[in-house]
């Protein structure tokens, strides 16, 4: 029984460290983030916003009207949580 309760901790253990490295996302050409700048969640590619020169994606429409009323400054820090 204790190898067995052993082999399942590594097991989710190896699981969730797995994980971790499978969620660091790169921009996707052309996109200054590589997550949803509002949510976190992935992008739909035919949803974006210009912004400094780039485009912005979002993975819904929603997100994508939160973001036009943030000011500069607010959709600035977005983009940098979500590079």
């Amino acid at each position: 029984m204790k190898h067995l309760a052993l082999a399942v901790t590594s097991f989710l253990t190896l699981a969730l460290l797995g994980g971790c490295a499978q969620q660091q996302a790169t921009p996707a050409p052309g996109l200054l983030n590589s997550t949803c700048a509002i949510s976190g969640e992935p992008i739909d590619a035919a949803i974006t916003s210009d912004f400094q020169g780039g485009k912005v994606g979002f993975c819904c429409e929603k997100c994508q009207s939160k973001w036009m009323k943030l000011d500069d400054a607010g959709k600035a820090a977005a983009v940098a949580k979500h590079k």
